[in-house]
C-alpha cells in the first residue's frame, strides 16, 4: 500500500478487485495505491475504500476493504479462515518496512499467544534472530504455516526491538465488523445453535463455575463432566461466553446422532488442519490444545468410538474438554470419568518427570506435595484435578528460577573465562606488574566472586579490563 509519502502498509488480495487491510492504513492518505507483490505482470492500481471500521480505544476494529480500479488476474485471492487460534500455532507474514532498504518485503515468523483487549490476538517472534513485525506490516495477512490460510491481519506492533511482540485481528472479528468479507471466509463458526440462546437472568453459581473453567484455558489438559439438569447451566455459560463474556470455547458441539467421523470433521475444520482422508485419523495424529464443549455425548451415534478415537487423543495433546450428558445415569458417564481420571494421572506423571529434573534443593517440597496428590487420586481424583493448576504454577516458578540460575552461572563462567584470557594476554605482553591493569583485574575478579553476581556491573568491569589491557598493549606493553 502506497500513499503520497511512500509505503503505508500491506493488505490481502481477496479476489480480482478487493483487498483487505487495516483502517489506519487506508485512512492515512487521499491517494491510495496498491502494488501486487509476487504477481508478475499484475498491474498496480489505485484503490477506493468500500467499507471501513476505524480502531477504537479498547483494541477493537481497525479493518477496511478496498476496491481496486484495475482488476487483477483471476485465481490469486487468499483464503480467509475462521479457526481456533490456539497457543503456539506457527504463523508467518510479509511486510514492507519503508526506509530500511527492505521495501521489496521481509518475512516474519511468529507464534500465536493470548488474546489482548477484546478482539486482538498477541503474536510472539519465534526467536531473537527472527525479523520482527514493525511499521510497514500493518494489514499484512497472518498465514498459518501448515495450510497457508490467512487467519487474520497484522494490526499493531510493540515498538521495543527486543520484545518481538505484535497483534493481529482474527478473521472472525473482521467478518463481524465487515459482513461483506463473508464471501471470502471459510471455516466453522465454532458454536452450535443449541448453545446460542441464554436467558437474561443473572448467572447461577454453577454457570459462573463453568465460565471460570472455560476461561482457564491455559491451565493444561482437563475434563469437566456435566449431567442432567446441570446441562442447562452449561449451555447458558457457553452462550454467555460467546456473547462477549470470558473464556469462549474454541468449539461447542451438539453431537447427538453424530458419528465419530462427523464430530472429527468439525474438530479438524475448526482447528484449520489440513486433512487427507479420514478426519478421525487426523485427530488421532494430534490436534492443537483446544477447549471444546460437547453436548449430548450419551446420544451420539458412536459414543465408545468418540471417547477412544477422538476425545482421548485430544486430551493427550493438551485439550480441555467439557462433556454434557443429558441423562444422569448414562452408560457413557463411566467412560467420561475414566478419561478424566486418566487425564489427572497423566498430568501427575508429567509433573513427576519435571520434578525429577530439578536439583534436590529445589524439588523437596514439590516432591512431597506431588506424593500427596498421587495418594489422593484413588479416593477423589476430581479434588486432585482442581489442585493441579496451582501445583503447576508452583512447579513453573521453581523451574524458571532454576533456568535463571543456570543462565546466570553460565554467563558468570563465560565472563570469568574472558577475564582470565585477557589476563593471560596481558601477561604475554609484559603487563604482569602494571598497576592500572592489575587494579582493573581486581575489580572485575571481585565482582565475579560475590554471590549473587551483579551481571551488569561484572560485564562492565570485564569490558573495562579489556580496554585497559588493550590500551596498555598499544602503548608498548612493558612499562
Amino acid at each position: 500500500m502506497r500513499g503520497d509519502g511512500g509505503v503505508l502498509g500491506a493488505g490481502v488480495l481477496l479476489d480480482q478487485e478487493h483487498v483487505l487491510t487495516c483502517a489506519h492504513v487506508a485512512l492515512n492518505t487521499d491517494h491510495l495505491a496498491v502494488d501486487m507483490v509476487g504477481l508478475p505482470g499484475a498491474p498496480a492500481s489505485t484503490a477506493d475504500i468500500v467499507a471501513c471500521v476505524p480502531p477504537s480505544g479498547d483494541d477493537r476494529g481497525d479493518v477496511a476493504v478496498l476496491r481496486l480500479r484495475h482488476r487483477q488476474p483471476a485465481g490469486h485471492g487468499a483464503t480467509l479462515r475462521k479457526a481456533a487460534l490456539t497457543w503456539d500455532r506457527h504463523v508467518h507474514t510479509l511486510g514492507y518496512p519503508y526506509g530500511e532498504g527492505l521495501d521489496i518485503g521481509v518475512w516474519a515468523r511468529m507464534t500465536l499467544a493470548a488474546w489482548a483487549g477484546s478482539e486482538w490476538l498477541q503474536m510472539n517472534r519465534r526467536s531473537d534472530g527472527e525479523q520482527r513485525v514493525r511499521a510497514g506490516f500493518s494489514g499484512s495477512g497472518v498465514a498459518d504455516d501448515a495450510t497457508g490460510d490467512v487467519l487474520g491481519i497484522v494490526v499493531s506492533e510493540y515498538t521495543d526491538d527486543d520484545a518481538g511482540l505484535a497483534w493481529m485481528v482474527p478473521v472472525a472479528a473482521i467478518e463481524a465488523h465487515l459482513p461483506l468479507v463473508s464471501e471470502w471466509v471459510v471455516g466453522d463458526s465454532g458454536i452450535d445453535p443449541i448453545f446460542t440462546s441464554a436467558d437474561a437472568a443473572p448467572p447461577a453459581d454453577r454457570v459462573r463455575h463453568v465460565l471460570d473453567w472455560l476461561a482457564r484455558r491455559h491451565e493444561g489438559a482437563a475434563v469437566l463432566i456435566v449431567a442432567g439438569e446441570d446441562l442447562t447451566d452449561l449451555r447458558h455459560a457457553v452462550a454467555l461466553s460467546s456473547a462477549g463474556g470470558a473464556g469462549e470455547p474454541d468449539l461447542a458441539l451438539d453431537v447427538a446422532g453424530r458419528t465419530a467421523e462427523e464430530v472429527s470433521r468439525r474438530i479438524v475444520d475448526r482447528a484449520g488442519l489440513a486433512v487427507h482422508g479420514s478426519s478421525t485419523e487426523r485427530v488421532r495424529e494430534g490436534t492443537p490444545p483446544m477447549t471444546v464443549v460437547v453436548d449430548g455425548v450419551d446420544q451420539a451415534d458412536q459414543p465408545r468410538e468418540l471417547f477412544e478415537d477422538v476425545f482421548r487423543p485430544m486430551v493427550a495433546g493438551g485439550a480441555r474438554l467439557v462433556f454434557g450428558f443429558r441423562e444422569n445415569d448414562s452408560a457413557g458417564l463411566t467412560a467420561a470419568r475414566a478419561l478424566a481420571r486418566d487425564t489427572v494421572t497423566a498430568r501427575l506423571d508429567d509433573f513427576t518427570t519435571r520434578v525429577a529434573a530439578l536439583p534436590p534443593t529445589g524439588a523437596g517440597d514439590l516432591a512431597t506435595r506431588l506424593k500427596l496428590l498421587r495418594g489422593t487420586v484413588p479416593a477423589d481424583w476430581a479434588a486432585v484435578a482442581e489442585q493441579l493448576p496451582r501445583f503447576e504454577r508452583a512447579l513453573a516458578r521453581v523451574e524458571h528460577g532454576h533456568r535463571t540460575a543456570r543462565r546466570l552461572a553460565a554467563e558468570v563462567s563465560d565472563l570469568r573465562g574472558l577475564l582470565e584470557a585477557w589476563k593471560a594476554r596481558a601477561g604475554d605482553g609484559g603487563l604482569v606488574e602494571d598497576i592500572d591493569t592489575d587494579a582493573a583485574y581486581r575489580v572485575a575478579d571481585a565482582l565475579l566472586s560475590v554471590v549473587p553476581v551483579d551481571l551488569a556491573a561484572a560485564r562492565a568491569a570485564v569490558r573495562r579490563y579489556q580496554d585497559v589491557v588493550r590500551r596498555a598493549l598499544a602503548e608498548g606493553g612493558r612499562r
